[in-house]
């Protein structure tokens, strides 16, 4: 049965985006059935990503060609040990469905709950896609996928700043797309081919090239502007506050990670090409810092929750993208699994932030005092949400910045270990006003204080999320059981 699972592979992809085809189609007459039928899409491509995530441990990493042409001339889908990141991506889609089911009464009129639902479908299948291809030109047309449903899922709410908010990040993120099909076209040039792997031999094959070296200088700033690295992370936090709460839960947990992703292959190209990395790493580095404090200090002087926690990711990825460019082991392998960590605690924080607003109808702190006493559920997830994503331990948090802090040391450059620690410090402070809001103020709304708890459909995967940011805390030896040798091949690569 395990022979099998690699055959499945391309359907990790084409499952959502063949559901999200049919999602218009089976909610003719019945827009409730949308969201049934997208969690069934959503629970099917769970299913094939444990399969090929059960496989790749078993065997290592594997490829499947597409199209009747082998690498590098066809089309060819790569699962490595980075690429089971597909599972938890899958997965947490599986609790935000749910969750719309219900936030969307009153939010979007039902006439659009099936173009709502097709989009999320189509971002899940960009991003699946653009973590297992292994071609540039489809990495290309990926992450234009997850980038034209973004836009739309911004922008479906109808309302001008949301339409603002699209038009912001739309713009900012062609530039970024033209970038990478810039670097593409370079690449294809230089060396004939387009498989990331093949680029990567006749790149080192061809000796040093300024040209090679734009190219993928082009391809780092692109993805830098997908990850929101300050100081390119402007279309973020409008992007994130204004749209839907599900839709803020895809964004800031799963589609910057694309600009994550992104890098990473960068880095692998790097290595594999013979490129210099030592001012790679030290733009990633300087870069990194700065967002950790940048980003967590502008979160103390938001009243909007969604606000904060929107600035919070432009401090979050900073870690990862220290990690990154410190290039230690103890470093990449923070920075790799807080890509998943961070994706956990922000779909927690952000579907919670969404119960609380869609339940007493305010979002700013000095509206929503005291709404602990009458929602204590949600209120306890937003809590462990909080303390995860400061680091404290036993969250999930702790572990990655633990990691990166060890790996700071371990690179020889302690100094980034205060940035570490201001962002810390930050990170204390701002979750400490929402906690004092939401626990220890009387209520001044009245809606507030005659609020209830939500529908299960949407308190359920909060609650389940809350126990998962504590469970992986404890059980953290689970990612870095894929983490670490994928960090050890490409530490070896890099004569490390």
């Amino acid at each position: 049965m395990s022979a099998a699972w690699p055959t499945l592979l391309p359907w990790l992809v084409v499952l959502p985006l063949a559901g999200a085809a049919l999602v218009p189609i089976v909610a003719v007459g019945q827009p409730r059935r949308a969201g049934r039928f997208t969690l069934f899409v959503v629970l099917l491509t769970v299913v094939v990503a444990a399969g090929l995530v059960w496989h790749l441990s078993l065997t290592g990493p594997f490829s499947v060609s597409l199209g009747g042409w082998a690498a590098p001339y066809g089309i060819e889908l790569r699962f490595d040990r980075f690429a089971a990141w597909t599972l938890p991506l899958a997965g947490l889609f599986a609790f935000v469905v749910p969750f719309a089911w219900r936030y969307l009464d009153g939010t979007l009129p039902p006439e659009r709950w099936a173009v709502f639902y097709a989009l999320l479908l189509l971002n899940l299948g960009g991003l699946l896609g653009f973590s297992v291809t292994a071609d540039l030109f489809n990495l290309f047309v990926a992450m234009e996928v997850v980038s034209l449903s973004s836009y739309a899922l911004v922008a479906v709410a109808g309302r001008g700043v949301a339409a603002w908010a699209a038009l912001k990040y739309l713009l900012l993120g062609a530039v970024s797309s033209l970038l990478v099909l810039f670097a593409v076209g370079l690449l294809f040039t230089l060396t004939g081919s387009l498989n990331l792997l093949d680029v990567t031999i006749r790149l080192a094959a061809g000796g040093p090239s300024p040209a090679a070296n734009l190219a993928l200088a082009s391809l780092t700033v692109a993805f830098m502007v997908k990850a929101a690295l300050f100081p390119l992370h402007v279309w973020l936090p409008d992007a994130h506050a204004i749209a839907p709460s599900p839709v803020s839960a895809v964004l800031s947990g799963l589609v910057v990670k694309v600009g994550i992703v992104g890098l990473l292959r960068v880095l692998e190209l790097a290595v594999g090409s013979g490129a210099p990395l030592e001012v790679f790493n030290q733009v990633l580095m300087l870069l990194g810092a700065i967002a950790i404090v940048m980003g967590a200090f502008l979160a103390i002087f938001q009243n909007d929750i969604k606000l904060m926690l929107a600035y919070s990711t432009i401090s979050n990825i900073g870690y990862i993208v220290l990690g990154l460019g410190l290039a230690s082991p103890f470093a990449l392998i923070g920075g790799s699994v807080h890509v998943f960590n961070h994706a956990l605690i922000k779909v927690t924080l952000f579907l919670a932030a969404g119960a609380i607003i869609h339940q007493t109808g305010f979002r700013t702190l000095s509206d929503l005092r005291g709404v602990a006493r009458v929602m204590p559920q949600t209120s306890a997830a937003m809590a462990i949400g909080a303390v995860s994503i400061v680091g404290l331990p036993p969250t999930a948090g702790f572990v990655c910045k633990w990691y990166i802090a060890l790996g700071a040391f371990e690179a020889g450059q302690g100094g980034y270990g205060f940035a570490l620690v201001f962002g810390a410090l930050f990170i204390f402070v701002y979750y400490v006003r929402m906690l004092n809001a939401f626990y220890f103020q009387q209520p001044v709304r009245p809606e507030v204080a005659a609020a209830r708890e939500p529908p299960w459909s949407m308190r359920g995967p909060v609650l389940v999320l809350a126990a998962l940011c504590l469970i992986m805390g404890i059980l953290g030896g689970i990612p870095l059981t894929f983490v670490e040798p994928a960090v050890s091949d490409l530490l070896l690569s890099m004569g490390r």
